[in-house]
């Protein structure tokens, strides 16, 4: 064991300027993919727009799926009684097709000189996640067919980067580490060795991309405005979606690793004869 760490200690200390730069890209690129994969699961869908569009008068305003019938009869005495407000009835979460959402407010201000100070007290509403004007969607971070689009297309292209960075810079350092590769495999060295320092290292490469994803979304959900706004990260989703990722991180990791290993095959790291 004291042998394996003296090896993947000897290999993390070949790293130079190229190999370095090669792979933090890489190790940057697994970040983006964990986030982007993250995004799809951490991210509400956006609520769906009427068939028949909103008036200018129109406000849908969408409930948290955590308050109480009670908290919702309360918040709606409390919007019916504003002077802004003309009329106002709620629906039912089954009647919105948004599966992330506790039901909605439908309010008709009383003009449209109105429909902004409104839209500003309900975004400031604690209880409320959503706020839809004639104008589009305000109140919240939204997953929209585009946005998930983009996200998995994002997951791809992150993916090939991180994999062919990696690549690159495993060639990097396994070449400034040659002489070292070729002095082992003459004096007998296991290639079971060898081999598992390269994949070892690429482990702590998605090990490492996991933990920075988990800490930006921590400091995100801790940044993030706490009135007036459902959080976008769950908690009980975020420890979840976290676990999956990190593991992720580390099936991709040990996908590098053997990338890495692959460049053993070459004749420069032949024994010496």
């Amino acid at each position: 064991m004291s042998a394996f760490f003296f090896l993947l200690r000897e290999l993390l200390g070949a790293i130079r300027v190229r190999s370095a730069v090669l792979l933090s890209s890489a190790l940057l690129s697994l970040v983006l993919f964990l986030a982007c994969f993250a995004a799809l699961f951490l991210v509400p869908e956006a609520p769906t727009v009427p068939s028949g569009g909103l008036g200018a008068t129109d406000i849908i305003a969408y409930v948290a799926p955590r308050l109480s019938r009670d908290a919702v009869n309360s918040l709606f005495l409390r919007l019916q009684e504003r002077n802004d407000v003309q009329s106002i009835r709620y629906s039912l979460p089954a009647q919105v097709t948004s599966e992330r959402t506790g039901g909605s407010f439908v309010l008709v201000a009383r003009s449209a000189g109105a429909v902004s100070g409104l839209t500003a007290a309900l975004r400031s509403t604690d209880g409320i996640t959503f706020v839809e004007t004639s104008s589009g969607v305000s109140g919240g971070i939204a997953l929209t067919k585009t946005t998930r689009l983009v996200l998995l297309c994002g997951l791809v292209v992150f993916a090939l980067a991180s994999l062919g960075l990696a690549r690159e810079g495993f060639r990097a350092l396994l070449h400034a580490f040659r002489h070292e590769i070729r002095l082992m495999r003459l004096s007998g060295v296991s290639e079971r060795s060898i081999l598992a320092a390269i994949e070892v290292t690429g482990i702590l490469i998605g090990l490492l991309a996991g933990v920075l994803l988990i800490v930006g979304l921590a400091l995100y959900a801790m940044s993030s405005p706490g009135a007036g706004v459902e959080p976008v990260l769950d908690p009980s989703r975020f420890v979840g979606v976290g676990t999956v990722a990190v593991v992720l991180g580390l099936l991709m990791g040990g996908l590098l690793g053997l990338l890495g290993a692959a460049h053993l095959a070459s004749s420069r790291f032949s024994p010496i004869s």
